[in-house]
């Protein structure tokens, strides 16, 4: 099996909008026998339960698998907030990052380049989904 990249909000919002970069990247990996992963947390930002979800919905359908966040991933989010002395605000991005580490995923994409590498502390690529 390939590289798993997981997806941010972030990434899910450019693909969503069909973002020439992001689609690239996707289908890179894809290429490469990789596969595109959802971590659970991206789920609550992304989704707001009305029409304007459909573009986010097709894209979520394209996703080989989502990835749940464990109680393990989540004390681990909170001890990276403490880590980088980070306030609360960080909590999606870092049970984001903790899941994706805990499912042994290679990679990340985000916008948020700054918060994810602070959070990832070198445990996984950190890519962005726009150039």
């Amino acid at each position: 099996m390939g590289r798993v990249l997981a997806l941010d909000s972030g990434a899910i919002i450019a693909l969503a909008r069909g973002d020439a970069y992001a689609a690239a990247l996707v289908q890179e990996i894809r290429e490469d026998g990789g596969s595109v992963a959802v971590p659970a947390p991206v789920l609550a930002e992304v989704l707001r339960g009305g029409r304007s979800d459909a573009a986010v919905h097709r894209v979520l359908n394209a996703i080989d698998y989502e990835l749940t966040t464990t109680p393990r991933a989540a004390r681990a989010a909170g001890a990276a907030i403490g880590r980088v002395r980070g306030a609360p605000s960080l909590t999606l991005d870092a049970l984001i990052v903790e899941t994706a580490v805990e499912h042994g995923t290679d990679g990340i994409m985000t916008q948020d380049l700054r918060d994810m590498r602070a959070l990832a502390a070198g445990r996984l690529v950190i890519l962005p989904s726009a150039p």
